[in-house]
């Protein structure tokens, strides 16, 4: 499972960007054990985690410039134990005390939002969204932090939480909330506009069924999930599983199976096309 680290553009926590970190070239020298490890950790101190420099060779270690704020998680690859405390890795030349952290997830802050159902994730999302960009928040039900994220880019959820209204939402890290709404664990790797038909398999002798949508097979090959939405806003969920004659002279057509009824409503027009890895 890919997690994904957040750096640190500005040195404040409001400023937090949804980067990916370097990973760090200055191992720590063998005057210092240094351990890999692999994990997520969580800020348990209210007043947030203070930022460490990279230990020196000799075993030294200064407080930086940054913090991390209360109840945001970080991924972690790295440990280091001096003067009896423990440093995580958050990322290239940062570092967070043990006594600042927790490997368990804390729950939804309730002080800026009602407590409804909160729960862990842990897994790999993708941004959908029709506007573009979309906000991301200081918390449930939160502010708009300044920061947002593009569609189609994926990020690690670590954590939802469902408001009394019945919003679902979800934690990016680095305290950054999105709406489920804009989530979805479907990559879309293509999003083209087609012309398309609709054909009922069943009037040609096909036991096929309404699951499939013919296609160019050089275009987009028997199995190729397909989500199509037409002119209406009508969403058809289709693979690939068969292809026509028209297909042959034009790749950029498809045609959709559906009962007769709806493929004489359906006529021909342009659609949206986007491709499910």
């Amino acid at each position: 499972m890919r997690i994904k680290k957040f750096a640190v553009s500005v040195l404040t926590v409001a400023s937090l960007a949804l980067t990916t970190f370097a990973a760090t070239g200055n191992a720590v020298q063998a005057a210092v054990s240094v351990s890999s490890t692999d994990g997520v950790v969580y800020v348990t101190n209210t007043n947030g985690a203070t930022i460490y420099n990279e230990p020196s060779v000799d075993g030294d270690i200064t407080v930086g410039s940054a913090s991390l704020q209360n109840a945001t998680a970080w991924k972690i690859d790295k440990a280091i134990t001096l003067d009896d405390a423990t440093y995580y890795e958050v990322g290239t030349n940062m570092w967070v005390k043990s006594s600042d952290i927790s490997f368990d997830a804390p729950q939804a802050n309730t002080s800026t939002q009602a407590s409804s159902e909160s729960s862990n994730v842990n897994k790999w999302m993708y941004v959908q969204s029709d506007q573009g960009n979309v906000n991301l928040y200081d918390a449930p039900n939160g502010y708009f932090n300044g920061n947002s994220v593009s569609d189609g880019s994926g990020y690690e959820v670590y954590d939802q939480y469902t408001d009394d209204n019945g919003q679902v939402w979800y934690d990016l890290g680095a305290g950054q909330w999105i709406k489920a709404e804009f989530m979805t664990e479907q990559h879309v790797s293509e999003t083209v506009t087609m012309n398309a038909t609709a054909y009922d398999p069943a009037v040609l002798g096909s036991n096929m069924g309404y699951s499939g949508v013919a296609a160019n097979l050089s275009k987009y090959p028997k199995g190729t999930h397909l989500k199509i939405t037409d002119g209406n806003g009508t969403v058809y969920d289709r693979v690939v599983n068969d292809t026509g004659t028209f297909a042959y002279s034009n790749p950029n057509q498809l045609d959709i199976a559906m009962p007769n009824s709806q493929a004489l409503q359906f006529g021909r027009q342009n659609v949206t096309v986007q491709v499910i890895k």
